[in-house]
């Protein structure tokens, strides 16, 4: 979900609830108010209209007696006796009426109404029975019914009013502690929203910071990331992580050139050395060469330690032709790369000369049925080849297997010398192109690196694996 998904949806969630809590607070103050209203249009004019039927009963009564049942009754005046056996009952069956209307009017809002009604038509039977009563008994027990049913409609309309204030005054009690909860609840909805925004920009930032870091160098500032969102932010920190991820591989690949470029201008600066070096020592040995020919001509009769130490002096000028020869062919720096020259040829070639020598290494070749060709000088490649071939004769001085084997896949030239030698522990391996590194006493240190260095000038690739106690493997990989 997008970031502006989750902060929308966390303030529709804070306001959907604030309106709920408003509306249900609505609908429990307007119920409170109806009831409230109960009191005053229902029972308090009902409870009027009954105070006013007693007084008016107890003054009919009142009159009856006097003017109906007393000694003196025929002594009153008839036309007040009339005026009261008439207007009084008419005014009271009118309210009775009215009464009985307002409970009607109000029958849908109060449970007890109709049970109001009933009481109110059995008053009205009564005072009927009581209008018609003959009799003083009668009378006065017609008058005590109506009495009796008058109180109990004030006293039920009294418990209905007490019933209605005590429930509002509940609700209100409820009401505020259900408004308490609702801001509470409305407030804990608005803290995880905000909390929610935090979490979610939180990594804005750090991801500032990250930033300014790599702008100064320092682009070890991995974020991390959960692989399972999909959000704005978290889409951004992996493409971070994926933008330094490719700042490492070309800062690496920046660093390697400049490696490169440092043991280039190191071999090259070695390269002009030893061509000088060469050229003003190949002269003087040529004249002491000659002069010890002349000396070994001129001393045939001379005694036998006089021609040892001749012929080793001119050994030793030998060796040393050969020292300043490779070191002439590590300066030269031009190479035709036009020529194809055939691998299987060279090899034959190298295998050949080696299989002439007098040693316990046996060669074990497996090449490709068909001639492959690689595009370079056949002196410097096959020069690559003797140096690995010899470094593997030099790693089995006791005898052993050398393999050497080639094929084509995906248009490249592979051809493995493999030796089953001492080996090299991984130190040693991965300093064996370095030029000058050697763990042999007599070494040079040159003829590995020089073989790698005609490799990539010849645009291959040259692997090596060796582990110790199991022999050394050698993979030269040209384009054909």
């Amino acid at each position: 979900m997008s970031i502006r998904n989750k902060i929308m949806g966390a303030l529709l969630l804070v306001l959907s609830f604030f309106a709920v809590a408003s509306l249900y607070q609505y609908e429990r103050t307007k119920h409170s108010n109806q009831r409230l209203g109960l009191v005053n249009d229902l029972f308090m004019p009902f409870s009027r209209q009954v105070a006013q039927i007693q007084s008016h009963l107890q003054t009919l009564s009142d009159d009856m007696r006097r003017f109906y049942f007393s000694p003196q009754a025929q002594q009153e005046s008839p036309v007040i006796s009339s005026m009261a056996r008439d207007l009084y009952p008419f005014v009271i069956q009118k309210k009775l009426a009215k009464a009985a209307e307002l409970l009607a009017a109000h029958q849908d809002k109060e449970a007890g109404a109709e049970d109001l009604i009933n009481r109110i038509h059995r008053i009205q039977a009564q005072f009927d029975a009581f209008m018609k009563s003959g009799d003083k008994t009668a009378f006065e027990k017609s008058l005590e019914d109506i009495r009796g049913g008058l109180m109990a409609l004030s006293k039920k309309a009294e418990d209905e009013c007490q019933t209605i204030t005590r429930s509002v005054q509940k609700e209100a009690k409820d009401n505020l502690i259900t408004s308490f909860f609702l801001a509470a609840a409305v407030m804990l909805l608005g803290g995880a929203a905000l909390g929610l925004s935090y979490r979610v920009l939180n990594p804005l930032p750090e991801l500032i910071a990250r930033l300014k870091k790599i702008s100064h160098g320092d682009l070890d500032q991995t974020i991390k990331v959960d692989a399972n969102t999909q959000d704005e932010i978290s889409v951004l920190a992996r493409e971070y992580n994926r933008m330094l991820s490719a700042l490492k591989e070309r800062d690496k690949q920046i660093q390697q050139q400049q490696k490169e470029l440092v043991k280039s201008e190191r071999l090259a600066a070695v390269g002009e050395l030893s061509a000088e070096v060469v050229h003003e020592i190949r002269n003087p040995l040529n004249s002491i060469s000659l002069n010890i020919d002349w000396l070994e001509n001129e001393l045939q009769s001379a005694p036998p330690e006089v021609k040892e130490t001749l012929s080793a002096v001119s050994k030793e000028i030998g060796r040393l032709n050969e020292i300043t020869e490779r070191h002439l062919v590590r300066a030269r720096v031009g190479l035709e790369n036009t020529k194809m020259t055939p691998v299987h040829e060279l090899i034959n070639e190298i295998v050949s000369f080696d299989k002439s020598a007098e040693d316990r290494i046996e060669i074990k070749t497996s090449l490709w049925p068909e001639e492959l060709f690689v595009r370079g000088d056949r002196t410097r490649l096959k020069q690559a080849f003797v140096n690995v071939v010899k470094n593997a004769k030099e790693a089995m001085p006791r005898g052993g297997v050398l393999e050497v084997k080639t094929e084509l896949k995906n248009n490249t030239a592979r051809i493995l010398f493999k030796d089953s030698g001492c080996g090299m522990s991984s130190s040693v391996r991965k300093k064996s192109f370095t030029p000058f590194f050697t763990t042999k006493a007599q070494g040079t240190g040159i003829g590995l690196s020089l073989t790698r260095q005609v490799v990539e000038e010849l645009n291959g690739a040259i692997e090596c694996e060796s582990e110790v106690g199991k022999g050394t493997s050698f993979l030269f990989q040209f384009p054909v």
